[in-house]
């Protein structure tokens, strides 16, 4: 995507390439630390810097692909639908940027506070992957819930409902418009973010489950058990999302002759 000009310069594929870079340095950071804690069954090296920048990088790329997912979800009914408000330069600067760039200078800056710098004190376990998860800010009712709620919840269900709204709005159009070259054109943005949406609703949606439950009472005895599952299976949205992205963009003669070239497509 990054070598093709026009791709590159799309408004609809910036969110795109952000998630692909997120996700990049995910798996060049945070899964490395996880297989090399499988390997020896214990944190190496046992340093409280390596296990702040661990929960940071898990839980800070954790909340930006999930809001990054939800912002899209809002601004696909915009490039589709309502285009007319991205005509100028200026209008492009406050509805397509300005939101983007906020919602993930938030989540970065959010959780570097809490983490670096939390109102309590962590405590780690080197024998517990991620050092046992000690984010002993969500003992604080305001944070934990704000965490949970803004970060986690939110966000999952912005995804459903509004790709879920999407899917209508496109189809109800399809059965309305004339103009085949312009529906093509809105049905393929359509595809695109709702493959991306598809896999963070069923990959997400347990443990967003799992952390309202949390937030009805539910005893977090009750729930740790399958909190751990729901976690290490959403971390699957990493390493499917690439492939997501391919064969939403492109047609499907080119995506196999560039993956199998020895194929030949008649």
């Amino acid at each position: 995507m990054l070598s093709n000009q026009t791709r590159r310069h799309a408004i609809n594929n910036h969110v795109i390439i952000l998630l692909l870079f997120n996700n990049l340095i995910y798996e060049l950071i945070d899964i490395p630390l996880f297989l090399n804690y499988y390997r020896l069954d214990t944190v190496s090296p046992a340093t409280q810097s390596l296990c702040l920048m661990w929960i940071f990088i898990d839980e800070a790329l954790y909340s930006v692909s999930t809001i990054t997912v939800a912002w899209a979800s809002i601004e696909r009914h915009i490039l589709i639908f309502h285009s007319q408000w991205l005509s100028s330069s200026r209008r492009r600067f406050l509805i397509h940027y300005v939101p983007l760039v906020s919602l993930v200078s938030y989540v970065i800056l959010f959780h570097f506070v809490v983490i670096v710098f939390p109102p309590c004190e962590n405590r780690y376990d080197y024998t517990q992957e991620i050092c046992d998860h000690p984010l002993c800010f969500h003992d604080s009712k305001l944070i934990g819930t704000w965490d949970s709620v803004v970060n986690d919840i939110i966000p999952t269900l912005t995804i459903v409902v509004f790709s879920i709204t999407l899917l209508i709005r496109v189809l109800l159009q399809n059965h309305r418009m004339r103009h085949v070259v312009q529906w093509r054109k809105h049905r393929k943005m359509a595809i695109q973010l709702l493959s991306i949406s598809f896999l963070y609703f069923v990959l997400y949606i347990p443990i967003m489950c799992i952390e309202l439950a949390e937030q009805c009472c539910i005893s977090y005895e009750l729930t740790n058990h399958f909190e751990k599952y729901a976690r290490f299976f959403s971390s699957y949205v990493i390493f499917l999302l690439p492939f997501v992205c391919l064969f939403s963009l492109t047609e499907s003669s080119w995506r196999l002759k560039n993956i199998f070239p020895c194929l030949t497509i008649t």
